[in-house]
């Protein structure tokens, strides 16, 4: 959750979410000798009717190959990479009322960043994650709010004032996140039922606002020489 960067990605999500069918931009095909001077910032599109993004950081150097699989599957690899990148497959326009089911079929990173659910929103302006696992550096930083359960598992809520740009450029934004007590383990049906993570926040002082911007089920990293694999399926539940 290295966050310095967010607004160049989601100025672009804004840009193209309207778009139907892109064309996938794989990220390998681009080159793999000097991907810091041929990998796109940003790419995103819809294929199996999910919308699917991926983002880097301006200056990220090493190799990052992002995939679109069947359905709501997809995966991506790196290595030796240095910078921060998200990306991952769910839907144009984030809601309150989501029930994501997915199976995260594999898992290594070997640096900072996070593995779960992940939107924005405007009015207040939020940057909102369901953090299910990550890698060896943990994304818990801010104040505690305390803890809940939900969806068979413990979650410790966090959250925390960036003064950096938000979606729209414009200074300043919140942070609010829940992170599992214990990572999850991969292999498994897990389900994400996010009102019950919004309707906690909200009970702590926290609304989200608008949400007509896209959430995605998202592979974030972020480091120095960083390796990592992140394989997953969502579904609607």
């Amino acid at each position: 959750m290295k966050h310095l960067f967010k607004f160049s990605f989601f100025a672009a999500i804004l840009l193209f979410a309207v778009a139907c069918e892109k064309e996938e931009v794989t990220l390998e095909e681009q080159g793999h000798q000097v991907p810091e001077m041929r990998l796109k910032s940003y790419s995103s599109g819809t294929h199996d009717g999910f919308f699917w993004s991926i983002w880097k950081s301006d200056g990220s150097t090493g190799y990052c190959n992002y995939q679109n699989g069947s359905g709501g599957n997809y995966s991506v690899s790196w290595s030796g990479f240095s910078g921060n990148f998200t990306c991952g497959k769910g839907y144009s326009s984030g809601s309150p009322n989501y029930r994501i089911g997915y199976n995260l079929g594999a898992y290594t990173n070997s640096g900072g960043g996070t593995f779960g659910w992940y939107g924005w929103t405007r009015n207040p302006y939020y940057e909102y994650y369901v953090n299910e696992t990550w890698g060896t550096q943990s994304p818990h930083t801010g104040t505690w709010l305390g803890a809940f359960n939900t969806d068979g598992g413990g979650y410790n809520v966090w959250t925390r004032w960036m003064t950096g740009k938000n979606i729209d450029g414009g200074d300043g934004f919140r942070q609010i996140y829940s992170s599992r007590v214990w990572k999850i383990q991969t292999g498994q049906n897990r389900v994400i039922t996010f009102a019950n993570h919004y309707n906690k926040w909200k009970s702590l002082g926290y609304t989200l606002g608008q949400m007509n911007i896209p959430a995605i089920m998202v592979t974030e990293s972020w480091g120095t020489n960083v390796n990592g694999y992140s394989n997953c399926t969502i579904w609607a539940n």
